[in-house]
């Protein structure tokens, strides 16, 4: 799901998979809170607009939490499914709808709302399980309603948590572990490469080489039916295209419980070879 350009590891149903189903999703835009009343022109053009444009992001949130696609997909336009999801509306319901009749998707309240004529932004907060990071949201007047066109990886502020930063590299993942003191972190991810990477996170057994568990996934056993991680593992969640020069808070949804952790990239390149083969993944304990 989301954001165009280079192919990503994509989220799938759970299958009877190969030696291993890597599980990426997008997750995506924090919101602040919500500009005070006294901010706006109490009337007016602006203000009706606005309050039309947050109604989108309330209603696809809505949808979200009652896990209902089509209630979802009425809401998008068609380019703005396929670069947040990397689906079609034709192929969104039993692509990516699996995951939201599972309610794995969430999304938060809109702030810092703009309007200017036909055209809209706005920022919140889409999460895939425990994973969101900063979005800002455009939208577009179709047929006289606001549909969702786009939507931009962002930075924002979250306060009373420990920020880790993370530097994006095809060959390693700049990360400092000694730097987390407990689960209640988030991450500053930048991507200072001309690739297009992305950041998934996994619970992890303590004892488990990820470097050989990356350079060889020929040696795991195949996944029972039904079973789309490695027993032991778990797929937190992610962000997906993360564009050359970018820079993103990932946040979660909660403090992160006490386990091992590893994020890595499992975007291919040119020759097809994962990052986290080249050595694009870190590993961190929540003691």
């Amino acid at each position: 799901m989301a954001m165009a350009m280079a192919k990503a590891t994509r989220a799938r149903r759970p299958t009877r998979a190969g030696p291993i189903v890597f599980m990426a999703a997008v997750a995506v835009a924090i919101a602040s809170s919500a500009c005070a009343s006294d901010q706006r022109p109490s009337l007016g053009t602006f203000d009706t607009d606005a309050t039309a444009v947050e109604t989108v992001i309330n209603d696809a949130g809505t949808a979200l939490a009652a896990g209902d696609v089509a209630a979802f997909v009425d809401l998008w336009t068609d380019d703005g499914l396929q670069e947040v999801f990397s689906e079609s509306t034709e192929t969104f319901d039993r692509q990516s709808g699996y995951y939201v009749r599972a309610k794995q998707w969430s999304l938060g309240s809109p702030t810092q709302t703009d309007v200017s004529g036909t055209t809209a932004s706005t920022v919140a907060l889409l999460s895939f399980r425990l994973v969101g990071a900063a979005r800002r949201f455009s939208l577009v007047q179709v047929g006289g309603a606001w549909k969702i066109d786009a939507a931009d990886l962002t930075t924002t502020d979250v306060p009373a948590v420990q920020l880790v930063q993370v530097t994006l590299d095809r060959s390693r993942l700049g990360f400092d572990a000694s730097a987390i003191h407990s689960g209640d972190i988030a991450l500053d991810v930048r991507n200072p490469t001309s690739d297009v990477h992305e950041l998934n996170i996994i619970t992890v057994p303590a004892s488990m080489d990820m470097a050989d568990f990356f350079a060889h996934p020929e040696r795991q056993a195949e996944l029972p039916e039904g079973q789309s991680m490695p027993t032991g593992m778990d797929f937190i969640g992610g962000i997906p295209r993360i564009q050359p020069g970018a820079e993103v808070t990932m946040v979660f949804r909660q403090p992160l419980p006490a386990a091992r952790y590893v994020l890595f990239c499992n975007v291919e390149d040119g020759s097809g070879t994962p990052h986290a083969r080249l050595g694009e993944f870190a590993a961190f304990t929540i003691e």
